[in-house]
């Protein structure tokens, strides 16, 4: 005993308990015969049984022409990818679990390169399994490679960036292994970064590199050569700056946690608390603009808390040294 059904496209469709037949005109496109089967539409039939006379249709019936359909559904790759196989199902569902187990290892990565590599690895897996179904999900897919093409940019970026670390100037180099850099938080394509803005200046021995009630507006990097910080009051000498290290660090971070706090408002500059003087003949070091530092840390919080981390290995250094001299004294 058969049903007949009229679909919204003027299609007839006629449903007995054994197969779905179909007979008819659809928008040009010749249906299969009364007489032709189709398997795939056996759970509509149990659909029909449990639901009364509820029916719902894949969106490829509505196709112009159920050759592309056919071809479709017994394509060589199609039967392949959804082929249920014994104990792990077909390939498709097992797409849908490894994308899954990729965004799961994604979003417990802290690395952005490898982040980045598993999220293109779940799209890809996700997209296959959209794409191996009775009806492929388009919106998606097209999304998905929309996303594809970014991560894709960025991860090219990201190689290149590395690239350009691993291979960076030997001057650069040997400051990155004499100044213990990567033992104290900076990794390789963050002291790019960062030296990368840096400006080369020569001071002469007795020349005053900070003094003591002027304002701070720039951080310096001693290369070679010493600098010495004494009290402008009695001219004592307080602490030996060696080279390899930061002067005017705490006056820069200090800046930029003022800006953080008012951020539009006009922050005045730090004062120097003492004077620093170069005590060889002349000193090399490489300085930076306070603001155009505190914009660079601001677009890169990574490089920010690998600074902060530097500077207090730094500034314990320091005090070490200063307390080292203060007894000898």
């Amino acid at each position: 005993q058969s049903k007949a059904y009229l679909l919204p496209n003027g299609m007839a469709c006629y449903f007995s308990v054994a197969r779905i037949t179909w007979a008819g005109r659809c928008r040009g496109g010749l249906l299969p015969s009364a007489s032709s089967s189709l398997p795939l539409f056996s759970s509509f039939q149990r659909t029909h049984r449990h639901a009364g006379h509820r029916l719902r249709l894949p969106l490829n019936l509505r196709y112009k022409s159920t050759n592309n359909v056919d071809s479709t559904i017994k394509s060589k790759g199609y039967k392949f990818m959804t082929k249920s196989r014994t104990g792990i199902g077909s390939f498709a569902s097992l797409c849908s679990h490894a994308a899954s187990i990729c965004t799961v290892f994604a979003y417990c990565n802290t690395d952005m390169f490898e982040l980045r590599c598993l999220a293109m690895s779940s799209g890809v897996l996700a997209m296959s399994f959209q794409y191996f179904r009775p009806q492929p999900l388009w919106i998606p897919i097209r999304w998905g490679c929309l996303i594809l093409c970014i991560n894709g940019c960025m991860i090219t970026q990201l190689l290149f960036e590395r690239h350009r670390a691993n291979h960076m100037p030997p001057e650069l180099k040997k400051i990155y292994d004499e100044g213990s850099f990567d033992e104290r938080g900076f990794s390789k394509v963050q002291f790019m970064k960062f030296f990368k803005h840096a400006r080369r200046t020569v001071f002469v021995g007795k020349e005053i590199i900070s003094e003591e009630g002027r304002e701070m507006n720039k951080l310096y990097y001693i290369l070679d050569g010493n600098a010495t910080v004494t009290c402008k009051t009695d001219g004592r000498k307080l602490a030996t700056i060696p080279p390899h290290c930061f002067i005017g660090e705490l006056s820069f971070l200090l800046h930029v946690q003022d800006h953080k706090r008012n951020e539009h408002k006009q922050i005045p500059l730090k004062k120097a608390s003492a004077d620093v003087v170069a005590e060889n003949k002349t000193i090399h070091v490489l300085e930076w603009e306070f603001d155009e530092l505190r914009k660079i840390m601001s677009a890169d919080r990574d490089l920010s808390n690998a600074f902060a981390i530097y500077s207090s290995h730094d500034m314990r250094n320091k005090l070490l040294t200063a307390n080292a001299e203060g007894r000898r004294t």
